[in-house]
């Protein structure tokens, strides 16, 4: 049965960036946000003005260039959808996955649960950096931006669980601090081979043409970097006390893979991680120190 992963999600929560290691797999191809390209009134500005993070305008894109006569049908979406898979298969063979990246638990994917065998992982982002986030781009209120980030990543999972699909649950930040840790389960997940080619984006194979325009950028590309400018605002060190009870949802799926005490998948303990404290410095300072 044909393999779907699909990443869900919040918008500006990072899912490009890890479109693009995942891209660099053998086995994954990922097309950025499916659900804009096939539903977009305006294709061809979309297809002659975007550049794909293959380097190449739409119109000109190894992959995109052909498959965009599939996506201007008065099929519906879900139709569209189904011609842009048999489209991928043609183009790639039936044992590479493809990866969408859409992020919103659209209908379709009722469709590619029932037809494909379809692996969901939800990734969420820092409350506080997802509000400084949006903050510094929209200016709405940091108030009302928390509580949509609480809400809508509630409603998500709600929907993923009310209908049955299997999802890994993934942190930005551990995703951002610990590529080569959270990219290794993640394979574990997806019953893939771990490839050391997906710890940079620079690799990838993937053809994103709707997503974030990091997809361009070869600074960002050239590593999993993180922003830490929330670190030092005053505003979300203000804000931060009045959104306390945020904090279990919170490490539940943003710090739950880098567990204390774990024995992770390429056999060493998270007691290795910087994050669990002075293991690791007071085994070099008896080594080497002494």
């Amino acid at each position: 049965m044909k393999k779907i992963i699909y990443l869900a999600g919040l918008g500006h929560s990072g899912s490009t960036i890890l479109d693009m290691c995942l891209g660099a797999h053998s086995k994954i191809v990922g097309l950025g946000e499916i659900y804009p390209v096939l539903t977009k009134v305006d294709k061809t500005r979309l297809f002659n003005n975007s550049t794909c993070s293959c380097g190449k305008k739409g119109i000109d894109c190894d992959f995109w260039g052909d498959a965009k006569a599939l996506t201007k049908t008065n099929k519906t979406t879900e139709e569209k959808y189904l011609d842009l898979i048999s489209y991928f298969t043609d183009k790639y063979g039936e044992d590479v996955i493809l990866l969408d990246s859409s992020k919103n638990t659209y209908p379709y994917l009722n469709l590619l649960k029932e037809k494909f065998e379809l692996k969901v992982i939800f990734l969420t982002r820092d409350y506080r950096s997802w509000i400084y986030s949006r903050f510094s781009r929209t200016g709405k209120p940091m108030f009302y931006l928390g509580y949509r980030w609480l809400f809508e990543n509630i409603k998500l999972l709600k929907i993923l669980k009310k209908r049955k699909i299997p999802y890994f649950k993934v942190g930005y930040e551990e995703f951002a601090l610990y590529p080569d840790l959270i990219l290794r389960k993640i394979c574990v997940f997806l019953k893939l081979p771990f490839e050391e080619t997906i710890l940079s984006p620079k690799n990838t194979k993937s053809h994103i043409i709707s997503g974030n325009i990091a997809r361009t950028d070869k600074l960002k590309k050239s590593a999993v970097l993180y922003d830490a400018k929330w670190f030092i605002s005053k505003r979300i060190m203000f804000i931060a006390p009045f959104f306390w009870f945020f904090s279990s949802f919170n490490n539940k799926y943003v710090y739950s893979n880098v567990k204390k005490g774990e024995t992770v998948a390429f056999g060493k303990k998270t007691e290795d991680f910087y994050l669990f404290g002075d293991k690791r410095k007071e085994d070099h300072i008896n080594k080497f120190d002494n």
